[in-house]
């Protein structure tokens, strides 16, 4: 049986055990695949990078979500940037308080793809809180000031059509889209393989909001299996978490302990993301 490999920054390489290819189409934007494996259930592919295996991407999607949404007051206007696959958004919709989910995906292909072959991730969409939006979201966001009380970044990797989404003015964006409270995540890759990326990240981040915390998850199956992601806000902070709500939640990854344990970073990432 055939092996998937998928070479990162040319230093190192994630294999995972095919089985069967499911489905392959080239959209308007990129090249999409989905998978059967061993091990790993569907495997999500983008021009053959992973988006996501069944077996881990809860771990993924409960940090995008939970963190910030906890550390909000009372969400109830939330907006999800990319994240077409559906999972971050199945992860907002666990918050009772939660009214209206966009999400906002340029490619409505992967969202249609993922509705019809990884309803495990997908298979909340149809939830009448949730607004599909198939737009560039710079574009979108930039219309929408005042709008909403969280925005997750569910980005790809900062390449092509995701690298918009990386920028100090898309953050300055985001922020004025924003209620008063309002908070942001966004997965800000490999601490390990794309340290001048991470550094990059917060840098343009710190130069918009008054609060950045750096955080950190296990996903096997991203390249080095550590991951950062990006708390920004102008007065939330880990602080202000609610460990209540934190506990009321049913997740696979996220609880009150992983909550606070996900800021203690080590010390190389820690310089990546605080200089100071």
């Amino acid at each position: 049986m055939p092996w998937f490999y998928e070479p990162y920054h040319d230093i190192s390489a994630i294999g995972i055990h095919i089985t069967e290819l499911r489905h392959h189409e080239q959209s308007a934007f990129q090249d999409i695949k989905v998978y059967d494996t061993v091990g790993h259930g569907r495997l999500l592919l983008l021009d053959d990078m992973v988006m996501l295996t069944e077996l881990d991407e809860f771990v993924y999607h409960d940090l995008i979500t939970h963190i910030p949404l906890c550390v909000h007051a009372a969400p109830r206007q939330v907006l999800v940037v990319g994240g077409g696959d559906g999972g971050t958004v199945r992860e907002v919709l666990k918050h009772p308080g939660v009214e209206r989910v966009v999400l906002c995906e340029i490619d409505e292909r992967v969202t249609r793809v993922c509705q019809r072959w990884i309803p495990s991730v997908a298979g909340h969409l149809d939830d009448p809180r949730v607004e599909l939006v198939f737009s560039d979201a710079v574009d979108y966001v930039r219309s929408h000031a005042g709008t909403f009380d969280a925005a997750l970044v569910d980005s790809s990797e900062p390449i092509g059509l995701a690298a918009g989404l990386f920028a100090g003015s898309f953050f300055a964006d985001l922020r004025q889209a924003l209620r008063p409270g309002g908070v942001i995540s966004a997965q800000t890759e490999s601490p390990f393989y794309a340290a001048a990326t991470v550094r990059a990240v917060f840098n343009e981040l710190r130069g918009v909001f008054r609060e950045v915390h750096g955080y950190i998850g296990n996903i096997p199956t991203y390249p080095g299996g550590c991951w950062t992601f990006a708390l920004a806000s102008d007065d939330r902070s880990p602080a202000t978490l609610d460990e209540r709500r934190a506990q009321a939640l049913r997740c696979n990854y996220f609880n009150p302990a992983i909550a606070r344990a996900a800021f203690a970073l080590p010390e190389f990432t820690r310089r990546l993301v605080d200089p100071a």
